[in-house]
């Protein structure tokens, strides 16, 4: 099948597209205690997880830094965790560690194969096959062929984790695949972070604004790197944040690159570089910066002092993290 291009600029973004999401890895959770093991690992509230409604989730190590971010789904058999390649390595390793202690079988969903699209004929095809599209954002559709979740920010579009036949069938009838990229400057648009072998390991979910993002239950009780998350929130100890940044140009980083801010005559250190995607005419950036960083300051690589950013509105508003009422141990 043909292969669109990158546009040259975000205002250039197809309206009707379809990714493979290589970059992406998916696990495949099994057994009689998986909700109760996943409880006790993830950020979200594994008990509200259907068939109807996905989560987003951090899983953490004990002092609450993130391994992944996953998007956490169910076909009512298998609960399925679609991760990030580059970083999903370290989460596995940790989950296994632990469910040793518990009725649990996790292995990588290598039966499936993971695509993102958006537009009428992808909409049509979802439902043809799974009867009806997802309601609202998080939501999905499944059957024994797959799920379906929909994505309401930037725009309405689709992760579908399919059979290889039924993926197929999807790209002979979807438009012509796009380079996997586009998926990623739509999630830094969105202002989702993704993790890779790099930053696995380094941030607290909301240092990458995962609380704004509705992937932190605040009262579900204990699980890993509770503790340190909920202490982040509820004693406003969180000095760093997401942002978008943009710059003119094709300046191709790296995640963990990175960023300096100018102080006086001066750059010092002011950020890491979480995802980059550098189309022909600018370059799109979701990074982690102090949390005060002001609309109008201006950021440049260390590695391309030449390349200057700009902040971005973010598409959501960050939680004030002043309420100290419910500190949970």
């Amino acid at each position: 099948m043909t292969e669109n291009y990158l546009p040259e600029s975000a205002k250039n973004l197809p309206g009707e597209y379809l990714v493979k999401l290589e970059d992406r890895a998916t696990l495949k959770v099994s057994g009689p205690d998986t909700t109760k093991y996943l409880q006790g690992q993830l950020t979200h509230d594994v008990n509200l997880l259907s068939r109807q409604r996905s989560l987003l989730a951090c899983h953490c190590e004990f002092k609450g830094k993130t391994w992944d971010i996953y998007t956490v789904a169910t076909d009512g058999d298998n609960n399925f965790l679609i991760g990030h390649r580059g970083a999903v390595d370290k989460s596995l390793e940790q989950l296994k560690k632990y469910a040793v202690f518990s009725q649990v079988e996790i292995t990588p969903a290598e039966d499936y194969l993971l695509l993102g699209g958006s537009g009428e004929s992808v909409e049509q095809w979802i439902t043809e096959h799974f009867t009806s599209l997802p309601e609202k954002d998080q939501g999905a559709v499944c059957n024994s062929q797959g799920v379906v979740i929909g994505f309401d920010s930037p725009h309405r579009r689709y992760m579908l984790l399919l059979k290889p036949d039924l993926a197929e069938d999807l790209m002979r009838q979807a438009p012509p695949l796009s380079p996997a990229p586009l998926w990623n400057l739509i999630d830094i648009q969105a202002g989702i972070a993704s993790l890779n072998a790099d930053t696995s390991g380094e941030f607290v979910p909301q240092m990458m604004n995962m609380q704004a993002l509705d992937a932190i239950n605040f009262s579900k009780g204990c699980y890993m790197g509770q503790e340190v998350v909920a202490r982040t929130k509820f004693l406003g100890k969180n000095k760093r944040a997401a942002f978008i940044l943009k710059a003119e140009g094709h300046r191709a980083l790296k995640p963990g690159d990175i960023l300096e801010k100018q102080l006086g005559e001066n750059w010092r250190r002011g950020g890491t570089v979480l995802s980059c995607v550098a189309l022909a005419k600018e370059t799109w950036v979701l990074a982690v910066l102090a949390n005060d960083t002001a609309a109008d300051e201006i950021l440049r690589s260390k590695e391309q002092p030449d390349t200057h950013f700009k902040v971005q509105p973010l598409p959501y508003t960050l939680e004030a993290e002043s309420d100290k009422s419910a500190l949970g141990g």
